[in-house]
């Protein structure tokens, strides 16, 4: 509605947007779904909309030149592609993000675009332009999920005792964490509201399952009943042979009453990466099959109304799609466990047989042999539907699968904490007991990296009943010697965060600053600490605003101490001063963060960054780095484009100055970039390494000069004569240049192939090829992730990147948890194993 506003009242002759300021912009929704397959956005943005608001009264098609052009002078479209991940095929997302890039970077685009996503495979979403803002939906605090509540709840009598009762039962029913998620924030509120007499569901899987039922029993008010009732007559109606319409009333009546079994068979089906439309899906499930009597549109037709009535789905332009991906998963896992035999087939693809009683038991049944279905292959929340299915079954399958999840969880070292934390956030039905002792033992393993030790250890302060036992590991960890210093002061931060323990987490900071005596970085972090603490605070402050105060002391820590000085109550004043101290000595860092903090210190920091940019008395290095850190203070991007444009002209063409500040202003304006680079690309005598530098600039350029760097990017990469990574680099660049990615592709297959390459170079060019999604890379990747003899940090790369290829995520992960796990391997290995675990989404990170 603002935006509706905005366009009809802003004067057009006063409209000059930029690249800081684009000016208004008009939104539309598509699904990424519906872009996949269009050549061309303006189409497809025109039967988007005309197939979303058709049934809300639009009157006439709206057309393909209604979207080629700006809703008005000075502004834009504001494309909102949703759903991003719900795209199966990764070449297909990759390539979808490379064509909003592309569109992006055009000067005279009549688009802006938002792109909404779950988390991706890790480095998917770097193919939009850098400068693009990305945000997160964050988890509720407490006091979110009860101020949501008390808004849901206010117009009841008694409002207060509605609310505390809700809590009450969350926290009754363990769905604390669960209830951070917003969505599920609102389905409990729902479910309580319905019946406020009722308890909560315990668990995920309840949530889902009275969710559900309470559609339903809802749909009876909104005539659900009489609609499909309608849509029986309709068909029904158009035979009029009393054989005939009998036949296919019997079968409308079949699908309509095994509705929600079509519904979990259709989730099931999408899980599977079946992306027909629903009605040809369900067509071919005995309990939608068409008669022959009639046309497949009218049988479609009639299946479309049912599924989009049931308040489960919605329509998708000429299909229907789940109202969110959670839903699906929960349907799809009912599907695959709807009845006992279902379930025990689950079973036997999870859990492959390791006991001896489940061999005698298995080949008791003597059941065919199935197809695997590693757990590590699965998204983490169907995952724990399932389990929960399970967990729920007939009594001697319940209890063979807790057994099995023991070994999953429990005796599987870094993967398998990873695997319990993903299921805990979820509120997956894990028995609390067990979830404790996995989690302690994950906490006090020396074979378990230092991060996960101390996450497990800060999980289980969270797990009912179990703070105090939290808190002794915590502070064990803190004292432990043996882990680096940044995980020894991160438990005492948390300990010292829990309710009753603040002074034992000062008296640990004290005991750090003692032991770290040679890491002044260490001993500056634990000085924090302590400042952030009533007990210890005026210690602490001291201690910051010593360091931030000492000349003799690196300028990085100075910085540091003062930066985090202004982040405590009462002393943004004191640190302020102190950043401005080291700004007016020249100090960079200091005035961009002076620039980033509220007026007036705002105005000093970007007044320091402009005049150091514009100081001839300066070394380049050091312009060129104030222009930059002005290019990251809001609102500034104008000032540090024209001055980063002014250095780029006065510096020597091809040095590395020049092309530090071309890069930096690429990320605002590529076109003048380009233009600036341009003599550099077609130059000679430039060295080798700065001309490469330019070439991938102007290959990540939307200008119309991109082209140009396509041929020598091309002899670089296949030329064996030079250096292995440049090569690399040039492949990769080449990839960017419209029309060359089947060509770079290539090189890099033969780079990666090349037993002569060194090992980095060749693991770079497989993972550069496995963020493409080639298939051709998971061979050089296994092969080098299994490999002993390689570098720790090549084996970590090869594993990391094959578990972001389609088809082997199990085979990195786990990969990647053996390099964690391995006690032969330096803690720096197994560090960087573990981080490329959390890097990979394998869990939501909380804090």
């Amino acid at each position: 509605m603002s935006a509706s506003q905005a366009l009809l009242t802003m004067d057009a002759d006063a409209a000059h947007p930029s690249a800081a300021c684009p000016g208004p912009a008009f939104p539309v929704l598509i699904r990424a779904g519906d872009l996949v397959g269009a050549p061309l956005l303006a189409p497809a943005l025109a039967r988007a909309v005309t197939q979303e608001y058709g049934a809300f009264g639009l009157s006439e098609e709206v057309t393909e030149d209604f979207f080629r052009h700006p809703p008005r002078p000075g502004a834009r479209w504001l494309v909102m592609v949703d759903g991003l991940d719900e795209v199966p095929d990764r070449t297909a997302r990759l390539s979808l993000l490379d064509r909003l890039a592309r569109e992006d970077g055009r000067a005279d685009t009549p688009y802006r675009f938002l792109v909404a996503t779950r988390p991706l495979p890790g480095g998917e979403l770097d193919r939009l332009p850098r400068a693009a803002d990305r945000f997160t939906l964050e988890p509720f605090t407490d006091e979110d999920v009860r101020t949501y509540v008390r808004k849901r709840l206010d117009a009841r009598p008694d409002a207060d005792r509605h609310v505390r009762a809700f809590l009450e039962g969350i926290r009754r029913t363990r769905l604390e964490e669960l209830a951070r998620i917003p969505l599920m924030t609102a389905m409990l509120s729902h479910l309580y509201e319905a019946d406020t007499e009722r308890p909560l569901p315990d668990g995920r899987a309840g949530v889902f399952r009275s969710f559900v039922e309470l559609l339903y029993e809802e749909n009876v008010h909104k005539g659900v009943g009489d609609l499909h009732d309608r849509a029986v007559r309709t068909l029904v109606g158009r035979y009029q042979i009393p054989e005939d319409r009998r036949t296919v009333e019997k079968a409308a009546e079949r699908a309509r009453e095994h509705l929600l079994v079509l519904i979990e068979h259709l989730a099931h089906e999408r899980m599977s990466g079946n992306r027909a439309p629903a009605t040809e899906i369900l067509t071919a499930h005995p309990d939608a099959a068409r008669p022959d009597k009639v046309k497949p549109p009218l049988w479609n037709a009639l299946l479309a109304s049912l599924l989009r009535s049931c308040g489960l789905l919605a329509g998708q332009g000429d299909d229907v799609e789940f109202l969110h991906r959670t839903l699906l998963e929960y349907h799809a896992a009912r599907h695959a466990t709807r009845d006992p035999q279902a379930r025990t087939l689950l079973f036997d693809r999870l859990f492959p047989a390791q006991r001896l009683s489940d061999r005698l038991r298995r080949a008791g049944r003597r059941a065919p042999a199935v197809e695997p279905l590693d757990p590590l292959g699965l998204e983490p929340s169907y995952l724990g539907f399932l389990l929960d299915a399970l967990l729920a079954a007939e009594k001697p399958l319940a209890k063979a699968t807790l057994r099995a999840v023991e070994d999953l969880f429990g005796s599987a070292g870094t993967i398998g904490y990873h695997l319990l934390k993903a299921q805990l956030q979820l509120g997956s039905s894990l028995p609390r007991t067990k979830a404790a002792q996995w989690l302690t033992s994950t906490a006090n393993s020396p074979c378990v990296d230092a991060r996960s030790r101390v996450e497990a250890a800060a999980d289980l302060v969270e797990l009912e009943g179990h703070l105090d036992d939290g808190a002794r590991l915590l502070t064990r960890l803190a004292g432990d010697r043996a882990l680096p210093p940044d995980h020894r002061i991160w438990a005492a931060e948390i300990l010292a965060g829990l309710e009753g323990h603040e002074r034992s987490g000062g008296a640990l900071f004290l005991r750090l600053i003692e032991d770290l005596a040679p890491d002044p970085f260490g001993i500056l972090a634990a000085a924090r600490g302590l400042a952030r603490l009533d007990s210890h605070g005026s210690l602490g402050v001291r201690l910051l605003t010593e360091c931030a105060m000492d000349p003799g002391t690196d300028d990085d820590l100075r910085c540091t101490a003062a930066l985090w000085l202004t982040e405590l109550e009462g002393h943004r004043e004191s640190g302020a001063a102190l950043l401005l101290d080291l700004a007016q000595d020249g100090y960079v860092p200091a005035a961009l963060h002076l620039s980033e903090m509220a007026e007036p210190h705002r105005e000093d920091g970007v007044g320091l960054l402009t005049a150091f940019a514009g100081d001839g008395a300066s070394t380049p290095d050091d312009r060129v780095a104030a222009a930059l850190a002005l290019a990251g203070a809001a609102d500034h991007q104008d000032r540090a484009a024209r001055l980063l444009t002014e250095l780029a002209r006065e510096l020597p063409p091809g040095s590395h100055s020049h092309l530090t500040a071309v890069e930096a202003l690429a990320e605002m304006d590529d076109e003048a970039a380009a233009e600036l680079i341009l003599p550099v690309v077609r130059g000679r005598g430039i060295h080798p390494g700065n001309r490469l530098r330019a070439l991938q600039l102007l290959a990540r350029t939307t200008s119309h000069h991109q082209g140009e760097a396509a041929r020598p990017l091309g002899d670089i990469a296949a030329d064996t004569a030079m250096e292995a990574h440049d090569r690399v680099d040039a492949a990769e660049a080449l990839a960017e240049v419209d029309g060359h990615r089947e060509a770079a592709v290539l090189l890099l297959l033969g780079i990666a192939r090349d037993s002569g390459v060194e090992a980095r170079d060749r693991i770079e060019a497989a993972s550069t090829l496995a963020a493409y999604g080639e298939e051709g890379s998971a061979e050089v990747l296994s092969a080098f992730a299994a490999d002993p003899a390689a570098p720790s940090d090549v084996r970590v790369l090869a594993a990391r990147s094959l578990a972001t290829l389609d088809g082997h995520r199990a085979a990195g992960l786990r990969s990647l948890a053996a390099l964690a796990d391995d006690p032969r391997a330096d803690e720096g290995q197994r560090t960087n194993a573990a981080t490329a675990l959390n890097v990979l989404d394998l869990y939501r990170v909380r804090r």
